[in-house]
């Protein structure tokens, strides 16, 4: 049987990584962690167009016309303490948090504009890697949400450009 085992890490663990956010540069030259996040989730979907034709069950054809990536992102907010001292500075804290993705209402129906994040992307801190990046992430929607005597968390869903793994992850397909 093969030794599965490097290092002693078989898998990379969510406990490792985190998400970036580069706000300034689409390649992702300076990402910052995103703070707090606890779940995240990326999603490729390629659409496809049926050639389908009389007499035949099946389609003949499957042909890609599109392809959308949609990202989502839940996790705590800091505290408006956490956040005056500045939350980079505190274990899991990043320039960025949950409440970071709220769009500016007024901001969005006087410019008609949508803050576009040129870069994100899933970082294994560990292994120093990229597990996957998609570019010009735009939140779709955003909420707050709280339950009993839990904490309250920001829930954050993005549609971007593409979904590439990272360079330690070549595609086969």
């Amino acid at each position: 049987m093969a030794d599965y085992n490097v290092k002693g890490d078989n898998l990379s663990q969510g406990i490792n990584c985190v998400v970036r956010i580069d706000p300034d540069d689409e390649s992702g030259s300076c990402p910052q962690e995103v703070g707090f996040v606890q779940d995240f989730n990326i999603r490729k979907s390629i659409n496809l167009q049926r050639a389908e034709v009389l007499g035949e069950i099946l389609p003949v054809s499957l042909d890609p016309t599109s392809v959308q990536t949609t990202t989502s992102m839940k996790g705590f907010i800091p505290t408006k303490a956490l956040m005056d001292q500045g939350i980079e500075s505190v274990r899991g804290g990043g320039r960025f948090c949950m409440k970071s993705f709220n769009p500016d209402d007024t901001r969005l129906v006087d410019t008609k504009i949508a803050t576009k994040f040129p870069y994100l992307d899933f970082y294994d801190k560990k292994h120093r890697c990229i597990v996957g990046s998609t570019t010009w992430a735009v939140v779709t929607s955003y909420g707050d949400s709280s339950s009993g005597k839990g904490y309250v968390t920001g829930d954050v869903s993005m549609e971007s450009i593409g979904y590439s793994n990272g360079p330690s992850y070549p595609s086969e397909t």
